[in-house]
């Protein structure tokens, strides 16, 4: 697969300054951009699945869906919550 390269950003120099100096030893510049948009690119998609999944669960509920109380909730957090610290439930 080719390669291809981003358009150029612009950027304070404050801003360029602080990128700098947050590069760990032997990064570059451009890997750092290459991976912070990546990252980004991948956080955007998750973000936009997570709201789709939260519309799609209010029309379910608005059309008379099964729901779940916030106490019924709650309660089973505290239990989970028990077990992954190993202690009795109050």
């Amino acid at each position: 697969m080719r390669t291809a390269t981003l358009p150029a950003v612009r950027v304070t120099p404050e801003t360029r300054v602080l990128i700098e100096s947050a590069l760990r030893e032997g990064e570059t510049l451009s890997t750092f951009i290459e991976q912070a948009a990546a990252q980004h690119a991948r956080w955007r998609k998750e973000d936009e699945a997570f709201y789709a999944r939260g519309l799609a669960a209010a029309q379910r509920l608005d059309a008379g869906g099964p729901s779940i109380t916030a106490d019924h909730s709650l309660a089973r957090l505290r239990v989970r919550a028990a077990q992954a610290f190993g202690k009795p439930l109050k």
